[in-house]
């Protein structure tokens, strides 16, 4: 909960009209941030402070940083306003229907967006996507708010509006590597391979993650790159093995005629999945023509 408020807390500071070595430091106290190094973070908010001793956002951010970096010090959050303070109780205490009426309760900006996630951590999308929009008419300026936006669009499937909503974010937050990642996965939907390839690209250069190598796989498939698609694909299945890479490695397979190991990587994607329908049917259609080919040898067609 300290990493989120802080990461919370810390967006709006960047949109703060500053200089170039202040926009530097910034941007180093929020990677320092994020990773929870709370120390650095502060010794550069501090670097920034001996240039402009005025600068009132950096001391509120500085303030904020160091409550939360306290494990003896109540929620930033929760003392100064008594309906998020009541919905972190209620949250506490595992009640979700009190947390959320707490929050639904509000026209405030931190109410309407803490409702977003507390929407998005229990799989409602669509509650999720009016909080956040609702916040966002609130406080426009608030950008964490469009990338919440963005990952809850791509769960409902809304492509477009996905990207629109990260590219507001990337707008303010050029070096983002999640958001450059959702919004490659919501590109290759909208078969707009080139721009996919791009973002996943950027994203990469910043976190080389398995989860990031895989949309960078299967934006190589949709684009008919089966051959590089599939050497990355193994590449990854040694160090995770789940549904999803088995199955793009055998639909790889699948696509440069090799059914007998598009079966076989169809089959344990198949063990691994939650009952997909639509592998089972491939995984059947493969079965069936490579009987039908073995009956037709077998009987000298």
């Amino acid at each position: 909960m300290k990493k989120l408020l802080l990461i919370i807390f810390l967006f709006p500071c960047i949109f703060v009209r500053a200089n170039e070595l202040t926009e530097d430091y910034l941007d180093i106290a929020s990677g320092y941030a994020i990773s929870g190094n709370y120390t650095s973070t502060v010794s550069y908010l501090d670097k920034i402070l001996q240039t402009e001793p005025s600068n009132e956002k950096v001391k509120e951010l500085k303030n904020i940083i160091l409550r939360v970096s306290n494990p003896y010090q109540k929620s930033y959050l929760s003392q100064v306003n008594p309906a998020v303070r009541k919905a972190f109780n209620s949250k506490k205490d595992g009640n979700k229907k009190a947390e959320e009426l707490a929050l639904s309760s509000q026209n405030d900006f931190w109410p309407n967006f803490l409702l977003a996630k507390h929407y998005s951590e229990n799989s409602d999308s669509i509650d999720a996507i009016n909080a956040y929009t609702k916040a966002l008419n609130i406080q426009p300026d608030y950008s964490y708010s469009y990338l919440g936006l963005g990952a809850e669009y791509i769960k409902n499937g809304d492509w477009q509006k996905a990207v629109d909503a990260l590219s507001n974010y990337i707008s303010g937050n050029v070096n983002s590597d999640i958001a450059y990642a959702l919004r490659a996965k919501a590109y290759s939907e909208l078969n707009k391979f080139s721009d996919a390839q791009n973002d996943i690209e950027k994203a990469l250069k910043t976190d080389e993650n398995f989860a990031y190598l895989l949309i960078e796989a299967k934006i190589l498939y949709n684009k008919g790159e089966y051959d590089s698609a599939r050497k990355k694909l193994v590449k990854l299945s040694r160090n995770i093995q789940t549904s999803e890479v088995y199955k793009y490695i055998g639909l790889c397979d699948y696509a440069q005629k090799d059914y007998t190991n598009a079966l076989l990587n169809l089959d344990k994607a198949i063990i691994l999945s939650d009952d997909d329908k639509d592998l089972i049917k491939k995984y059947n259609d493969i079965k069936l023509m490579l009987g039908d080919n073995n009956e037709k040898r077998n009987n000298g067609g």
